[in-house]
């Protein structure tokens, strides 16, 4: 689970793009210690795809990978337990 998954309910999914995105980002960057737009264009996305949902994507992969380095586990982890 997700951040993304907290604030997108199953009628309004307008926050599923940047949430995808988000997921790569964080690959990305767990991979190769940053990512930059460009980095998705290899993944997929379109140019289109990236200038859209790019800030609102990587605002989402940073809170994330602020969740899981400062509790040493995954989101999905953490939710469950609650």
């Amino acid at each position: 689970m997700h951040v993304v998954d907290l604030i997108t309910t199953d009628q309004d999914k307008k926050f599923a793009p940047a949430g995808r995105m988000a997921t790569i980002i964080l690959e990305i960057i767990c991979k190769q210690g940053c990512c930059l737009p460009r980095d998705l264009y290899e993944r997929g996305f379109t140019s289109n795809e990236v200038s859209k949902n790019w800030h609102m994507a990587y605002a989402l992969a940073s809170v994330e990978m602020h969740l899981m380095n400062e509790t040493k586990e995954p989101l999905q982890s953490i939710i469950r337990r609650k």
